[in-house]
């Protein structure tokens, strides 16, 4: 059977666009991606071992991609997944801009049956595709990448900058995907959750994800909420996630 997104028109999707500027990281950024590098840092100390699964959850624009693909250990599987087309066309320019190639595919199956590439390639693939339905797509990998420890994850909730306020992220699906993603964290591991509420979003899907990260075994996990602290008119939350064992 034809692929639906496919037939629609939504493989082209990806051809080159505008040309983007490159990524300056704010403040926020380089916060939240130390914490990532502390995880990859440890992962090489403890001598590496089977290259990982990294995840960007939300791709919106390509800077968390764009980041998790140049730090990547050779070899590595990065998913970039995003349920809007305008996400990752700007996710692939990103990449495309830095040097970066990516492969792009219109659906989950389409992600799930290419090829492999050479052993020391970072495999980036943008999948148009819920983050909400990580399983699934998880599950129809080929047996060598659902092996991937999952090292590392990014998530961006709200809606996309510059985009529609009315496509945007919530409480229900978000607590799916994190959950997801911390059943296949490996020790050492974290994930990064960006928390934008107030305005369009309301406040439901942050006090649920709050709510759900005070309840995780505090032996096996380390949650750190941060702040703005001296900010006001909802500014984002950034919340790591450590699995400690």
């Amino acid at each position: 059977m034809a692929d639906p997104v496919a037939a629609s028109g939504a493989a082209g999707m990806f051809r080159a666009g505008t040309v983007l500027r490159p990524p300056r990281p704010s403040l926020l950024d380089a916060v939240a991606h130390s914490a990532v590098l502390r995880a990859l840092a440890a992962w090489r100390d403890n001598g590496g071992g089977q290259p990982p699964l990294l995840l960007d959850g939300t791709a919106g624009n390509g800077h968390d991609s764009l980041f998790l693909a140049r730090q990547a250990p050779a070899g590595s599987l990065l998913l970039a997944l995003d349920i809007q087309e305008a996400a990752l066309q700007a996710s692939r320019a990103r990449l495309g801009q830095a040097g970066v190639a990516a492969r792009c595919c219109a659906s989950a199956a389409a992600a799930c049956a290419l090829p492999p590439l050479p052993p020391d390639t970072t495999d980036v693939r943008l999948v148009l595709h819920s983050h909400a339905a990580l399983p699934q797509l998880l599950d129809a990998l080929p047996e060598d990448d659902r092996q991937r420890p999952l090292l590392a994850g990014i998530f961006n909730f709200g809606y996309l900058p510059g985009g529609d306020h009315k496509i945007a992220t919530r409480a229900a699906t978000s607590l799916t995907a994190i959950e997801s993603a911390l059943n296949l964290l490996k020790k050492g591991g974290i994930i990064n959750l960006c928390i934008y509420s107030g305005g369009d979003t309301g406040y439901e899907e942050k006090e649920a994800i709050l709510n759900y990260v005070k309840e995780l075994d505090s032996k096996k996990w380390l949650v750190i909420v941060n702040s703005y602290f001296n900010r006001k008119n909802d500014p984002p939350l950034p919340v790591f996630i450590y699995r400690l064992k």
